[in-house]
């Protein structure tokens, strides 16, 4: 992307799409990753750029969405995957559980736990006799 034709619309666009990417789940995370680093060489812009730019298109800073992401994303695996509260952390990012489980409840006031307990509700009532597929 070139910086000088990029307009707030298409950095927001390319944003999102590096986002999910990330926060994906298949990311490999390096040793030291940097959101704002990995975002300024990717687009070939200064940060405040982006975050600006951003702000102007979603009315949201560039943070919170990172955040809001973080935390459906960890609902969505919570919900619909069998996957450990590390396998989680791992894909978005975080070092071990207990960090991504604290994020989490501050976020939402909710324990991981809580979204597990609501996968097995799901799958017993999926596994009732006589229910359609």
């Amino acid at each position: 992307m070139q910086p000088l034709t990029s307009t707030p619309e298409t950095i927001t666009m390319a944003v999102k799409q590096l986002t999910e990417k990330i926060y994906g789940g298949d990311f490999i995370f390096p040793a030291h990753f940097n959101l704002p680093q990995e975002l300024s060489l990717s687009l070939q812009l200064d940060y405040a750029t982006i975050c600006q730019a951003f702000l102007t298109i979603e009315n949201i800073t560039l943070k919170k969405y990172i955040e809001n992401l973080r935390i459906e994303k960890t609902k969505e695996w919570l919900v619909y995957t069998d996957d450990s509260l590390q396998q989680i952390a791992t894909k978005l990012g975080f070092h071990r559980a207990r960090q991504l489980s604290a994020y989490f409840k501050a976020a939402t006031g909710l324990n991981p736990a809580y979204f597990k307990e609501i996968r097995k509700s799901r799958q017993s009532i999926q596994a009732m006799p006589g229910k359609p597929s």
